[in-house]
C-alpha cells in the first residue's frame, strides 16, 4: 500500500455549499447545489431519505440538491401562501427521476426555516405496503397504525417545536384521560401523543384540525408518494380482504386536505411516485397523464366526460433546462464524480442520452461507482 497511487486512496475534499434556508432560497442560487441540513433529515426520516436520494447523498458525501427554476417558483408560491392560503392542494407530478421528491424536500426545508409548522411525510409507502404494524381501531371501521402516527408526531415536534408552542389550542381538548385547557399549546398536545402511543392518532387528528384553522403561524403539509392515499394497500382485514388506503386512519387524516379541505394559512403539497406501480391507481394516473388532446371545433367534446376532474392543482416537474444541466455537471466535477473537463459538448451529450432527466443523468455518470 505504500506505493499505491494516493489519488485512489486519499479522500478528496468535498465542495463547500451554502445551507438551504429561507434566507438562501433566492434566484441568485439558481442552477447551483445547496446543502440540506442533516439535522432536519434526521428529524424527519431518522437516516432515511425520500425517493432515490440516498445514493446521491452518499456519493456526494453530504445531502445536497440542485436549486432549480421550479424550486424558485415553488418557494415564491409558498411565501405567498403563508399570507393567503389557496383553496386547493398542489401535487407535484412528473416522470420517474424528474425530481419530485427533491422539490418537496427543498420546500419542507425552507418551510422549517421560515417558522412554519411542518408536517412532512418523506415516504407514505409504509402506510400501504404491509411493512409496519397495524390493527383494527376501537369501535371504528378504520384501521390504526400507532407506530407510524407516533413517528410523524415525533418529526413534527423535532422540526417545528417553536412554531407549535406559539399556537394556543383555543379550546379544551381531551385525549384519553388527559384534558388540556384552551390556554395550552399545540406543543403540549403533541407531547401527549408522543408519551402515549395509543393516543398518537387522536393527537395527530387534533393537531391537523387546530393547525389548519389557525392563523398565528403558517402550516406546511407535505406528503411524498401522495398517490398512496387513493390506492389499494397490501394490508388485509380479518377476513383476508385487501384494504383500500381510505380504511386506514392515517390516510383518512390527510385525504381531506387533498380533496376538499384547505388551510387558513399555509400550503398543502404532495408529490407522486410511479416507482411502485401497484400503489399508483390507474384512474389517478389517467387523470394526471391524460392522452394528448385532439383539437376539435366543439369545446364541449374536447374533454372526456368519463375522466373526473382532479381535486387538486398539478405542477409538472419537467426535464432539466440547459443551465440546470450545466450546473448539475459542474457540481459532479467538483464532487469528483466526473473527472473529465465539463464542456458544452459533454453536457449536451449527457442531457440527450438522459432526455434531460436528472435521475438518468446521475446514472449516466455513476455507471462504474
Amino acid at each position: 500500500m505504500s506505493s499505491a497511487n494516493p489519488a485512489y486512496y486519499t479522500e478528496l475534499p468535498k465542495p463547500k455549499l451554502d445551507l438551504l434556508s429561507k434566507d438562501t432560497a433566492t434566484a441568485t442560487r439558481l442552477n447551483t447545489f445547496m446543502q440540506i441540513d442533516e439535522g432536519f433529515l434526521q428529524s424527519t426520516g431518522k437516516g432515511r431519505y425520500p425517493g432515490h436520494l440516498a445514493a446521491d447523498f452518499k456519493l456526494f458525501g453530504k445531502p445536497a440538491l440542485l436549486y432549480r427554476q421550479v424550486t424558485q417558483t415553488l418557494v415564491d408560491q409558498m411565501a405567498q401562501n403563508a399570507q393567503t392560503a389557496p383553496k386547493r392542494a398542489t401535487v407535484l407530478d412528473g416522470l420517474n427521476g424528474a425530481g419530485k421528491s427533491a422539490e418537496l424536500l427543498k420546500l419542507a426545508m425552507v418551510a422549517a426555516t421560515s417558522g412554519h409548522i411542518v408536517i412532512y411525510g418523506l415516504s407514505t409507502l409504509p402506510w400501504v405496503n404491509s411493512s409496519r404494524p397495524y390493527g383494527p381501531g376501537f369501535k371504528s371501521d378504520l384501521f390504526v397504525q400507532y407506530e407510524l402516527a407516533n413517528e410523524l408526531l415525533r418529526s413534527v415536534s423535532a422540526v417545528s417545536r417553536e412554531a407549535l408552542s406559539k399556537v394556543p389550542l383555543g379550546k379544551s381538548v381531551t385525549l384519553g384521560k388527559r384534558t388540556l385547557e384552551s390556554g395550552k399549546t399545540l406543543a403540549d398536545l403533541v407531547d401527549i401523543g408522543l408519551q402515549t402511543p395509543s393516543l398518537s392518532h387522536d393527537a395527530l387528528d387534533q393537531l391537523l384540525e387546530i393547525a389548519s384553522s389557525q392563523t398565528v403561524v403558517p402550516v406546511f403539509i407535505g406528503l411524498d408518494e401522495v398517490n398512496t392515499l387513493w390506492c389499494k394497500t397490501s394490508y388485509r382485514d380479518q377476513d383476508d380482504n385487501v384494504l383500500p388506503a381510505n380504511r386506514f386512519r392515517l390516510a383518512q387524516s390527510f385525504l381531506p386536505f387533498f380533496e376538499d379541505k384547505s388551510l387558513a394559512k399555509g400550503w398543502v403539497v404532495g408529490a407522486t411516485s410511479y416507482a411502485e406501480v401497484r400503489f399508483m391507481p390507474k384512474d389517478l394516473k389517467t387523470r394526471l397523464c391524460p392522452p394528448p388532446a385532439i383539437p376539435i371545433a366543439n369545446p364541449d367534446l374536447a374533454r372526456d366526460p368519463g375522466v373526473a376532474e382532479l381535486p387538486f392543482d398539478v405542477v409538472k416537474v419537467e426535464r432539466l433546462s440547459s443551465p440546470e444541466a450545466w450546473g448539475l455537471m459542474q457540481f459532479y466535477q467538483k464532487a469528483n464524480i466526473v473527472t473529465t473537463p465539463v464542456t458544452e459538448g459533454l453536457v449536451a451529450k449527457k442531457w440527450v442520452y438522459a432526455n434531460g432527466n436528472p435521475r438518468q443523468m446521475f446514472a449516466g455518470v455513476t455507471t462504474y461507482f
